[in-house]
């Protein structure tokens, strides 16, 4: 953004049975809320995980976690350039640290017209409290 903005979000992870909920709250205003629906894939294979935010988005992503990775991705067959996309593709990536407290990551936007050409959208840092 320009200028830079500090946004801080409170995030909260539950589970319900096998899936899990993710939701956050943020500031300033601009900063929606959302909520995130994790699972129902086999165990062991990418997780389907269902955005909704209060701006009315919703969105399909795909999420896996690779021993301290966590990686986020546009759900194979889903418009990003549609109706209900953000008009470029999207990607998150971040790194937990060995203490479990904190993660630090990365919103990126694919560009071009395969919407593989990564840059860096926003960068993300998780702490728990």
């Amino acid at each position: 953004m320009d200028p830079p903005m500090k946004i801080s979000t409170e995030a909260k992870i539950e589970r319900l049975g096998k899936l899990i909920v993710f939701s956050s709250v943020g500031t300033p205003a601009e900063v929606p809320d959302s909520l995130s629906v994790i699972g129902g894939a086999p165990e062991g294979e990418p997780q389907p995980m269902h955005y909704f935010d209060s701006r009315g988005v919703k969105r399909l992503f795909m999420m896996a976690l690779e021993g301290a990775t966590w990686k986020i991705w546009r759900a194979p067959g889903e418009d990003w350039n549609g109706p209900d996309g953000p008009g470029f593709n999207q990607r998150f990536i971040g790194e937990l640290s060995s203490d479990g407290k904190r993660i630090d990551g990365r919103w990126e936007r694919g560009m071009g017209a395969a919407g593989d050409k990564w840059e860096i959208d926003f960068p993300i840092t998780y702490f728990r409290k």
